[in-house]
């Protein structure tokens, strides 16, 4: 964990989990354009919820590129094993494409990250046509921008 600010912030986003997802085998997916940035995210989170005496596992999915019609049997074949297991838990997924429509019914909670970090053109392009096309930042239950990666900040865009 980092410091003050951040375990705040982590803490924060564990009681917003908690409070609609307190018991049962919850799954949780922290999507963004960067490998790093999303890995470092679900291990500090990861950290925060076992920090609080609750259960956390991690996993990566590893889309490689934006793909509307990708197999996502593996991925999916690793939720339904975790959801078989007894007892209360949560099982913490990052990587990229994960809130595509294809998969967004098979999370409890979403997380979008987003912030200043550097692609190559061809990821670059793809992440531009898939929030072009897919639009999964509106389907997060929890937005943050990470640009500076030791004090990810809640960002609120509500409509209202």
């Amino acid at each position: 964990m980092r410091d003050t600010s951040a375990t705040a912030v982590f803490d924060a986003l564990v009681a917003d989990i908690t409070q609609h997802y307190g018991r049962g085998r919850i799954l949780v997916a922290i999507e963004g354009p960067s490998a790093e940035a999303t890995a470092r995210f679900a291990d500090d989170l990861a950290g925060a919820i076992r920090a609080q005496g609750r259960s956390a596992n991690r996993a990566s999915a590893h889309g490689d590129a934006y793909r509307p019609d990708e197999d996502d049997t593996a991925l999916r074949a690793t939720l339904a094993e975790f959801r078989k297991e007894d007892g209360d838990g949560y099982l913490l997924v990052d990587g990229r494409f994960l809130l595509s429509p294809r998969l967004r019914g098979a999370w409890h909670f979403r997380v979008w990250l987003e912030g200043d970090v550097p692609l190559s053109p061809e990821s670059y392009a793809e992440q531009v046509k898939y929030v072009r096309d897919e639009a999964p930042r509106g389907q997060a239950d929890a937005i943050y921008d990470v640009t500076t990666p030791d004090g990810p900040k809640r960002i609120w865009s509500d409509s209202c």
